[in-house]
């Protein structure tokens, strides 16, 4: 019982950390710092800032 709740846990803290890497990702992109500064400084991989960057673009209104 004690190892399953335990990866509840782990799995529960992992996609939460993945979720605020995403956050800071969108945030540093709409600062328009550079996809390369925001892979390097989040972890996220270059594919996945990219994805975020042209989703960023499709729904601005600016």
């Amino acid at each position: 019982m004690c190892d399953a709740v335990q990866k509840l846990v782990d799995e529960s803290g992992e996609e939460s950390r993945e979720e605020s890497r995403t956050e800071i990702a969108i945030n540093l992109l709409r600062e328009q710092v550079s996809p390369e500064l925001v892979s390097k400084a989040t972890g996220l991989s270059m594919a996945r800032v990219l994805e975020l960057q042209a989703s960023l673009g499709e729904g601005s209104a600016d």
